[in-house]
């Protein structure tokens, strides 16, 4: 079974991405029904990872990663054993979240040749855009695959309760749109992570 990893990039509590973490955790079963894959979701604030100090780049120390601290270990192994990433990234003035960024500069070789997708977010009208663009020189010196159709999810305070459950005060097209939305990006970076598996 094809396996995508849902990142959630904050560290932030509370965080509004723990809203959307949460709506993809309760609709976990009808969502991996729909796109044929096992999700599985990682925090990156459950890693407590340090900031990236090694004297050489993943790629280039040996015995990577052995040797690092086992909670960063135990970061690269769970992320480097997905077919596929879904990233759920904020935007942190106009680009990408420092905690979330440290995360990736743990990663080598591991993730190589791996379909990445984002979801950003913000509380603004932009919807986290300019911290999924800033995304991809990353993904490109890490030979991540950068798939299209990354969502951007404006005024996320208002979508989601802090339950995780579509607002609903929104009106019922509303909802349906964004549950949509969020199944068809499941699907797509299943379809990727299935394909180049």
């Amino acid at each position: 079974m094809t396996t995508v990893n849902v990142i959630l990039g904050s560290v932030r509590e509370p965080s509004m991405g723990e809203r959307l973490f949460q709506y993809l955790q309760r609709n976990q079963a009808e969502l991996e029904k729909a796109s044929n894959v096992s999700l599985k979701f990682l925090k990156v604030s459950d890693y407590q990872l340090d900031p990236y100090t090694e004297a050489l780049p993943p790629m280039g120390t040996p015995d990577y990663p052995n040797g690092l601290a086992d909670n960063a270990k135990r970061w690269v192994e769970d992320v480097s054993a997905g077919d596929g990433i879904l990233l759920l990234t904020p935007e942190y003035d106009y680009s990408v979240p420092g905690a979330l960024k440290n995360a990736f500069d743990y990663l080598g070789t591991g993730v190589s040749d791996t379909p990445i997708q984002t979801i950003s977010y913000s509380m603004g009208s932009f919807g986290g855009i300019l911290a999924s663009m800033a995304w991809l020189p990353v993904f490109q010196v890490l030979s991540l695959v950068s798939v299209p159709r990354n969502l951007n999810l404006r005024f996320i305070q208002n979508i989601f309760t802090e339950t995780g459950e579509l607002n609903p005060d929104l009106e019922a097209s509303e909802q349906q749109y964004y549950a949509e939305k969020i199944t068809q990006t499941v699907q797509n970076i299943a379809d990727y992570a299935t394909k180049l598996k």
